[in-house]
């Protein structure tokens, strides 16, 4: 028995030998006898192996799995499971080992058997393929695009991390296992299900653009939904049999792409509407000299033909062009690559192929050339302003300054300006020969009142300083010593002048009146010898003494007076008109002062102008001339009304012209750069070689394209506030208005604490747009709150008066102030920011000017920076 159990023990070794590595270990893990198989895999004969430490030949590679399993060992316990040792410290040996214990009498572990089965060669591709399949996943994972596997019937299996982001942790594909997405209505109709089984259907891969979803974004108790767009590929995979096994949707968040492309979409809409509407005419050519645009503008102007029938017209070989050297022009701008400016004078009666305007023209015209965007062509602009009206108007303002002139000249009458501030004073050229010095010669007050002789020049001075301070005007005759050392008599008239209710300036005429001067002398000295001829004289004339007693009439002036006068009688009692007007007073300016007095006097009841000259005589006696002017004064009176229309006309057409240049250079200026980075970005978008520069390109873009949107808005804001002179007017109560916009403004008010006084009594209503009132407030009540000082409560005050015709706003805050000397010149310019403020975008004055001088007023400020500021506002009337 004994035999046969050693027999079959023989046969059972030589199986394992022939197919296991086996080894016995004692205690101390050292090798103490090994088969040949395993001899064969550590490549040592059986002799040098035994007796070694079993490590330095077999190196386990888990550590803490060879740990553990001794420890089991050392309980008693069996192993059986899958061991990897190194080799030589680095090649892999697999084993499907079972090591048993050999346990001593006293219970302790004295050895183990070990016998193993060689899986190297199954077990390494296995652990590849568990890399692999570990390695793909984390990448499918962590794709920054959704990925989600389908069956046939559209039943989800699986997705990655992004996918279930983009689903949201609501969506019925996360928690509802009986979901049927295919027959959801809002799938169905965005075309992702149709798009599902349409691959299904036909075996292809499908890739579409698709409105998957809303987002909410709260401001405030406002909720706002916006749309989310995706690029959707559905692809099927097969299995061994090529057969349809699973269906995998992709979808890659394309919403700022999407909104990008849409808001420039609207931008090309909204430049275009601009470009149509533009308040000057626009005409665009390709660099061949073809036109390929022209706006509304500029075919009302021309009345231009219909695209078609001007669709040979080429500004390089059309005759009228090439004879008013367009063609040149036109060169020009391509080769210099600059703006051009140049005002031409066009007979469009030359030609009547293109324009039926016939008659002579001038053109403000602003050429330039434009880099098309999409083709990367050169065009070139041409920005038509008419300004035929303004130049007829030039004209006639230099012939009527030459008339002025000479008008001048032949009375000897000339101008002359003093500044306040500076004492500088502005002669005319008259002013200049009155005075015998050469034109343009820089003068100032002291050196004016050098001209005057010692007794003239402190009267001169008297009345300078009493018009500087109460703002009366002066009408004397004073002695002059030119440059020439010429005695002249001149006539000084001078009055003040204001700027925002402030004295700035004197100014005034001069008149040689030597040889008049002469001939009063003469005449007073003759005036006995003249008697005679006065009565043949057009002129009324009185002699008479100081106290109004008279002693010579002429008839012309007992015709005035109206009846028979006899002499001593008093010149008040036999002419009662004269009581209550200035002949008193200027009858005893000519007594007192010596000096002759002329002035006007206008009579209701008769409806009558009369002349005045009060003349002192030798004898002591008033010389009285009058004359009837009521007709002179008329046509006065009606030419003034004509030049006041023609200035007031000329003013509108300044004013126009600088809107235009303004809104040119803003466009110019604010729309350029956002192009040329657009531009840019779209170039460096192209040619990126990642999605993650084209994914950065796109949202840089979307920023560009924002702010273009947001200046175009504000442009077109601008331009239609310019636009819309004629805005109907209504008389508003300024309390009120205030109240509308604290109305609309209460939560900001509220929240900021801002205390709003106002005083409204001296001027408390207005004749106004209600529009651009309550705009124009508003704007001062945010910028109150905006830019309020952190340091103390908030205050703002409203004040309004009268000055002159004129009703004055003030509006002052005690913010954190301006520095105006760094910012005073740009405080209401486009676009033009000075705090750090998130919330600043710099159109909030610059729309309010824009309002105010719409309707022909005026607005500036003062301010110190931590002192808040003030704005004045003048509001004028029509």
């Amino acid at each position: 028995m004994l035999e046969q159990h050693y027999r079959h023990l023989q046969h059972l070794e030589a199986a394992i030998n022939a197919c296991a590595l086996s080894v016995n270990l004692d205690a101390a893990e050292c090798i103490t006898t090994l088969n040949p198989r395993m001899a064969n895999a550590l490549q040592q004969p059986p002799e040098l192996i035994s007796g070694r430490y079993f490590r330095e030949l077999l190196l386990p590679a888990d550590e803490t799995q060879w740990a553990r399993i001794w420890q089991q060992l050392r309980t008693g316990q069996s192993i059986q499971e899958q061991i990897c040792f190194l080799l030589h410290g680095n090649t892999q040996l697999w084993l499907e080992a079972a090591i048993h214990p050999v346990m001593g009498n006293d219970g302790q572990l004295t050895g183990c058997l070990l016998i193993g089965i060689d899986i190297t060669d199954r077990k390494l591709p296995e652990l590849r393929v568990m890399e692999d399949e570990q390695y793909f996943r984390q990448i499918l994972e962590n794709l920054p695009i959704g990925l989600q596997q389908f069956t046939p019937e559209g039943v989800s299996v699986e997705m990655n991390s992004r996918q279930r982001q983009i689903w949201g942790a609501q969506h019925a594909f996360l928690g509802d296992a009986e979901y049927k997405w295919l027959q959801d209505p809002f799938y169905r109709l965005n075309g992702l299900a149709r798009m599902f089984e349409e691959a299904r259907d036909t075996g292809k891969t499908l890739k579409r653009e698709i409105l998957l979803n809303y987002a909410e974004k709260n401001y405030g108790n406002v909720t706002r939904l916006f749309p989310l767009y995706y690029e959707a590929t559905i692809f099927p995979v097969t299995d061994r049999h090529s057969r349809m096994a699973n269906y995998f949707l992709i979808l890659d968040d394309i919403t700022e792409k999407k909104v990008a492309e849409i808001s420039l979409q609207k931008s090309e809409r909204l430049l275009d509407n601009i470009i149509e509407n533009l308040p000057i005419g626009y005409i665009q050519f390709d660099n061949f000299g073809f036109i390929r645009r022209i706006n509304q503008t500029q075919r009302f102007f021309f009345n231009s033909p219909h695209p078609a029938a001007r669709r040979n017209f080429n500004v390089m070989n059309d005759e009228l062009a090439t004879r008013f050297e367009l063609d040149k022009l036109f060169l020009q701008a391509l080769e210099e690559g600059n703006p051009l400016r140049v005002e031409k004078k066009i007979d469009f009666s030359q030609d009547e192929r293109w324009t039926t305007v016939g008659r002579e023209v001038y053109l403000d015209l602003t050429v330039f050339p434009v880099i098309e965007p999409v083709d990367k062509e050169m065009i070139v602009v041409a920005l038509v302003n008419d300004i035929t009206d303004k130049k007829m108007q030039e004209l006639e303002n230099v012939k009527n300054q030459e008339f002025l002139l000479q008008t001048g000249d032949i009375g000897k009458i000339g101008g002359w300006e003093m500044d306040l501030e500076t004492e500088r004073v502005r002669w005319s050229y008259q002013s200049y020969k009155i005075h015998d010095c050469e034109p343009d010669t820089p003068i100032n007050y002291e050196k004016a009142m050098r001209f005057f002789s010692p007794e003239s020049q402190p009267v001169l001075e008297g009345l300078v300083k009493q018009c500087i301070e109460t703002g009366k005007t002066f009408d004397a005759e004073l002695t002059l010593i030119s440059a020439k050392q010429q005695t002249k008599r001149v006539r000084c008239i001078g009055q003040p002048g204001y700027t925002n209710g402030k004295r700035t300036r004197i100014f005034g005429v001069v008149q040689d009146v030597t040889e008049q001067s002469a001939i009063e002398e003469a005449l007073t000295r003759n005036t006995e010898l003249m008697r005679l001829f006065f009565d043949t004289v057009d002129m009324g004339y009185a002699a008479m003494e100081k106290d109004g007693k008279l002693n010579f009439l002429n008839q012309k002036a007992e015709k005035m007076i109206g009846q028979k006068v006899e002499m001593g009688s008093n010149i008040f009692e036999v002419f009662p008109r004269l009581s209550g007007t200035v002949f008193y007073a200027r009858l005893q300016e000519c007594i007192q002062q010596r000096q002759s007095q002329s002035f006007g006097i206008y009579f209701s009841k008769p409806d009558k102008w009369y002349d005045f000259l009060l003349t002192p005589m030798q004898d002591g006696g008033i010389s009285v001339f009058m004359r009837d002017i009521t007709e002179s004064r008329k046509m006065q009176k009606e030419l003034r009304k004509a030049n006041d229309q023609l200035s007031n006309l000329n003013k509108n057409l300044v004013n126009q012209n600088k809107q235009l240049e303004d809104f040119a250079h803003i466009t110019s200026h604010n729309l350029r750069a956002p192009i040329a980075n657009l531009r840019a970005l779209m170039q460096m978008h192209n040619e990126a070689s990642s999605q993650q520069e084209r994914e950065l390109y796109l949202g840089m873009l979307h920023e560009v394209i924002k702010k273009i949107d947001e200046t175009l808005n504000d442009l077109v804001e601008v331009v239609q506030i310019r636009k819309d002179v004629n805005v109907e007017k209504e008389k508003l109560l300024f309390a009120e208005r205030v109240q509308k916009v604290k109305d609309i403004l209460l939560v900001d008010i509220e929240t900021s604490n801002i205390k709003i006084t106002y005083d409204f009594e001296q001027a408390p209503q207005i004749e106004y747009p209600r529009v651009y009132l309550d705009s124009i407030l508003q704007n001062f009540i945010t910028n109150a709150i905006r830019y309020r000082s952190p340091e103390r409560e908030p205050e703002l005050h409203l004040q309004t008066w009268r000055e002159n015709d004129n009703i004055v706003l003030t509006v002052q805050d005690n913010g954190i102030g301006i520095d105006m000397e760094r910012f005073g010149n740009k405080l209401f310019g486009f676009r033009k920011t000075f705090h750090r403020n998130k919330d600043a975008k710099g159109i909030g004055l610059f729309i309010t000017k824009t309002q105010v001088e719409a309707m022909g007023g005026s607005i500036r400020a003062e301010s110190r920076p931590g002192q808040g500021t003030k704005f004045i506002i003048t509001f004028r009337p029509e």
